[in-house]
């Protein structure tokens, strides 16, 4: 898969209906293990809530889902949650609501409107990014060729992640450039005088300056 939808950061996002407190909680994961972590952080942070209600979706073909409604009656909390990840087409992310309850009773109707839009509002705080598989690497070369070769990287949006200086400057890259172009082009920079080591490559967010 090339790219996919994942949320740009963990944030929490409260809101109130009918003196119950809704506490909507993003998570970047990749395994089913790190849910069961990011719920005992949600614990630590709300202690003694009424829920902790959650979706997921993990893997890059989204088939592994899961749920939980935490008390809530069935299919009330966790499958709206899931159902809100699902139709923003999300990979990779947990979203955990936690209710403190207000002594009003919502109904099924209410709850499932509530968690609803505690999952929609999180979302929406913590930004939709498109993670797209990048090439990352290590050029190494000599400092007389260091400011050709910064001009060509950002002049072409090549994120240089690290620099380290020694009897040689080595610079680590992210790049959507494919990987055999990016050493053409580098070497032509650098007249033969530079080396390429190729890194396993990663999924990276380019829709914003980091």
């Amino acid at each position: 898969m090339d790219s996919y939808l994942s949320l740009d950061a963990s944030i929490d996002h409260e809101i109130i209906i009918n003196k119950s407190r809704f506490i909507g909680l993003t998570y970047i994961i990749e395994s089913e293990a790190e849910i069961s972590l990011c719920l005992e952080d949600a614990r630590d942070r709300y202690p003694r809530a009424s829920h902790y209600c959650y979706g997921a979706v993990i893997g890059l073909d989204g088939l592994l889902q899961r749920f939980s409604d935490d008390g809530e009656p069935s299919g009330t909390a966790g499958m709206p949650i899931l159902q809100v990840l699902l139709q923003k087409d999300l990979k990779n992310v947990l979203l955990v609501v936690v209710r403190y309850f207000g002594g009003v009773k919502l109904g099924a109707g209410g709850l499932v409107r509530a968690y609803t839009r505690s999952a929609v509002e999180a979302i929406e705080k913590a930004g939709i990014v498109k993670m797209t598989l990048s090439s990352r690497g290590i050029i190494t070369t000599d400092y007389s060729l260091l400011g050709s070769l910064e001009y060509f990287l950002r002049q072409n949006n090549i994120k240089i992640e690290d620099m380290a200086y020694g009897e040689r400057v080595k610079l680590e890259i992210i790049t959507r450039m494919a990987w055999e172009e990016l050493t053409q082009r580098v070497m032509d920079i650098a007249s033969g005088q530079a080396e390429l080591e190729r890194l396993e490559d990663l999924y990276y967010s380019w829709e914003v300056d980091k």
